[in-house]
């Protein structure tokens, strides 16, 4: 029941905001002692499932893909994400924590002082791959998903609202986790143990989210994806401190 609560919550949220869901889902699991491999593939699946009901619930209420965009940015997402994890043997265990920690920190600042930033909208492809290919180097080195850079990265770069840049991160992050889902097909590790319970949730709160992202104003959107960040810190700060 509380992994099902788990994999509901984080959903709903990442379904509103644009993060996915996985970054909650994993540091949540990890605290009720599931094992890291299948902490992730459960998070993964949660976050597959739940990308397709939201983008399927919110496309018929009327939001738009941007594809020539947003698979741009999600191609330098997957090829960034693998040379980030590549990087996590060069360095420690707490110092990913830590530096989780100030990269969220800088997320905050930099959606606090948006207003006060110049308006731009990147129109060249070689850019928008470049963009993907930092924004998925953080995810993959931090070991989470890259929902808050990405929102960041679409808020600030691409020159949208909250409401619609959510949506565009959630199809980036349906791309990126199917890349991750074919790893572990690959790689053999298909455990579905956690995933039965935590999937239906998933596809309830996939569905609830992709609603209230179409009904929610943008203003209130990005109170949302602040008040998660900031959740997200406090998690990381608590990870780190226990």
């Amino acid at each position: 029941m509380k992994f099902g609560i788990i994999a509901f919550l984080s959903t709903l949220v990442g379904a509103i905001v644009g993060v996915g869901g996985g970054l909650v889902i994993r540091p949540m699991l990890g605290f009720f002692d599931v094992a890291k491999g299948l902490a992730s593939f459960s998070s993964a699946s949660c976050v597959f499932c739940m990308g397709i009901v939201s983008l399927i619930t919110t496309v018929r209420k009327g939001a738009r893909i941007q594809l020539k965009e947003t698979v741009v940015l999600a191609a330098g997402s997957i090829c960034g994400a693998f040379a980030g994890g590549a990087c996590i043997k060069f360095v420690s265990g707490e110092f990913i924590k830590t530096g989780y920690i100030f990269a969220m920190v800088f997320v905050l600042i930099c959606m606090a002082a948006r207003k006060y930033m110049p308006r731009i909208k990147l129109k060249n492809p070689p850019a928008q791959f470049l963009t993907g290919i930092v924004t998925g180097g953080l995810s993959g080195f931090f070991g989470i998903g890259g929902g808050p850079f990405q929102m960041t990265a679409l808020l600030l770069l691409f020159d949208l609202e909250a409401k619609e840049a959510a949506v565009q991160s959630i199809f980036i992050t349906l791309l990126t986790t199917a890349s991750s889902l074919i790893q572990y097909a690959v790689s053999g590790y298909w455990d579905f143990s956690l995933a039965v319970y935590m999937i239906p949730m998933a596809v309830i709160g996939g569905f609830v989210g992709g609603l209230l992202n179409r009904k929610l104003d943008n203003k209130y959107i990005s109170y949302l994806f602040s008040a998660t960040v900031i959740f997200i810190i406090l998690m990381q700060v608590y990870s780190v401190f226990r």
